[in-house]
């Protein structure tokens, strides 16, 4: 049983670590690699949300918030092509910024307005189920998938109060 939320957002904070220390990053080989995982990660996720998560925004949300999701897609793989581009020239930090601002926009979005009201709308049992194909999607990839909660038990916390 996976919450998509902790999912996505755990993706979302790996984004933004690869990104910071990409902007900051010297010219050379080990930028090129960065610049490498941070396309594959990002292009992965962006796969997993339009095919999994994006359709059940549509019929739950409303179309134009998933339109909306998968143009700030398109833009950040427009980010991305312009970054990978200018890896070995100067303003390449400047292009990793401006991918990081899009999508710091487009996650803030998702994380307080998209995912909390899809969540509302969704019954404990579907909203797990998406967290699982989504959980199944990134192993299938081979991409790490962090481990589900650990629900806390009613009994444990009456016990633990006393």
């Amino acid at each position: 049983m996976n919450d998509p939320m902790m999912i996505l957002k755990a993706d979302h904070r790996e984004v933004k670590r690869l990104l910071t220390a990409l902007a900051e990053s010297e010219e050379g080989a080990e930028r090129e690699r960065m610049c490498a995982d941070v396309t594959a990660a990002l292009k992965l996720h962006m796969e997993i949300e339009e095919k999994i998560l994006y359709p059940v925004i549509e019929k739950q949300i409303g179309a134009e918030d998933a339109e909306e999701a998968n143009i700030e897609h398109g833009l950040a793989r427009e980010g991305l092509s312009t970054m990978g581009k200018m890896v070995a020239m100067p303003g390449f930090g400047a292009a990793a910024e401006m991918l990081k601002g899009g999508i710091t926009h487009h996650v803030e979005e998702e994380e307080t307005e998209l995912l909390p009201e899809l969540k509302e709308k969704l019954d404990r049992a579907e909203w797990l189920a998406l967290g699982d194909a989504i959980a199944a999607a990134k192993a299938a990839a081979g991409a790490p998938v962090p481990p589900p909660a650990r629900r806390r038990s009613a009994k444990r916390k009456v016990s633990a109060k006393k």
